[in-house]
């Protein structure tokens, strides 16, 4: 369970930094609001991309290992 919560409050982390660095650049093309708005939409896409991505490299991980064993 703890370590559940430790991967979640890491994946809200990596989130909250895509946003963080997002926003301020979007900042100089919109307005405040639609400027978080398409920070927020774009960093939950890039966290969701970021989790497929590491569940897919933990998979080949498992590949390769059972490979070796073998």
């Amino acid at each position: 369970m703890a370590q559940k919560l430790l991967y979640f409050s890491f994946l809200f982390g990596v989130w909250l930094i895509y946003v963080g660095s997002m926003f301020p650049i979007f900042l100089l093309f919109m307005s405040w609001g639609q400027s978080l708005h398409v920070a927020m939409i774009v960093a939950s896409v890039l966290t969701f991309l970021f989790i497929i991505v590491q569940r897919t490299f933990r998979g080949l991980h498992l590949i390769n290992q059972l490979q070796k064993n073998i």
